[in-house]
């Protein structure tokens, strides 16, 4: 398995289909997205049906690169159950993808589209949309569909791209890791969501970014690394004088917007359905209440044990369960 896991990582395209098949059943979520994206390569029709799979699959990545390699092939089969089904955005984004290079109108794919990723929720300060707390609107929704429908940057050019980045072009390639979705480029942004140690304001920018493009490559084993910067963002930035709320608040909010879209453990995401002020722009609730709503019925049991309670916790907790 070890020179089979060293060939996929430096040439994916160069295994044959059963090697691929190999790798999907018992390779780590790296690996699998890694065979996922190869197998779109493969014409014969058995990749064909082992990609209809894939829309089932419990990593986020694998269905992504799934739905990717369908609307490539021209074949729709399975795609509308997928996006009837389907809670994370960015596999979303590449179901619509796939639906619009089958041919299907974009009017009625993006109001589709808008359905799924747009959900409202009723809180203590009323109905709110969670993905509009990470700054992802309806515009940004479009312009994810029409970049996936070109030809996206394969990993070498992006590789190349970022050793000759400068300042200004580095936050540009923090988010093209993640529209691309290479699981190749999650140990540099495990770096940049980690690192602490550059000026104030291009750090928290790399954060953000580095854990949005996390969230869109959709490789779980990453969760706990985000757990923690959870933690370190409060505790290394809040608690410092003139940290400031309104620099900070953002970090946290992508990469509670992460861990739903990697669909991993809701316990710390259920910590902060209570939190109405740990932001200057209202807390950390509905971020919370987006991500958990994303877990869909694994999420059950852990919102049941606080919807009993009659503060805001609880009420949060009732209306994602309400939603699901």
């Amino acid at each position: 398995m070890k020179g089979l896991r060293e060939r996929i990582l430096g040439s994916p395209e160069g295994l044959d289909g059963p090697s691929l098949a190999r790798v999907l059943r018992r390779g780590d979520e790296a690996l699998r997205v890694r065979a996922a994206r190869a197998l779109i390569h493969h014409p014969e029709a058995e990749a064909t049906a082992q990609l209809v799979g894939l829309l089932q699959d419990p990593c986020p990545g694998v269905r992504r690169a799934a739905a990717r390699g369908l609307g490539q092939r021209g074949v729709d089969e399975g795609l509308d159950q997928a996006l009837a089904r389907e809670r994370s955005r960015t596999v979303l984004v590449g179901l619509a993808e796939a639906l619009l290079r089958c041919g299907r109108p974009r009017p009625e794919v993006l109001a589709k589209l808008e359905a799924r990723v747009f959900v409202s929720f009723e809180t203590v300060r009323g109905p709110r949309i969670p993905e509009r707390t990470v700054g992802l609107g309806i515009e940004d929704l479009e312009g994810e569909l029409d970049e996936g429908l070109g030809q996206p940057a394969d990993f070498e050019s992006l590789r190349d791209e970022r050793q000759s980045a400068g300042k200004r072009a580095e936050n540009a390639w923090l988010v093209q890791t993640g529209m691309q979705g290479d699981p190749r480029f999650v140990e540099a942004l495990v770096e940049a969501v980690e690192r602490m140690d550059l000026d104030p304001a291009r750090a928290f920018a790399h954060r953000r970014l580095a854990a949005l493009s996390l969230g869109r490559i959709g490789v779980r084993t990453v969760a706990p690394k985000l757990a923690r910067a959870l933690e370190v963002e409060a505790l290394e930035h809040e608690g410092r004088p003139g940290a400031g709320l309104g620099i900070q608040y953002p970090v946290r909010t992508v990469i509670l917007w992460a861990l739903g879209e990697l669909q991993v453990e809701p316990e710390v995401l259920v910590g902060y359905l209570g939190n109405l002020h740990g932001s200057a722009l209202g807390g950390f609730h509905l971020p919370a209440m987006g991500a958990l709503w994303k877990l869909g019925d694994a999420a059950v049991p852990a919102l049941r044990a606080v919807a009993d309670r009659s503060d805001e916790a609880g009420q949060h907790a009732r209306s994602v369960l309400d939603a699901l």
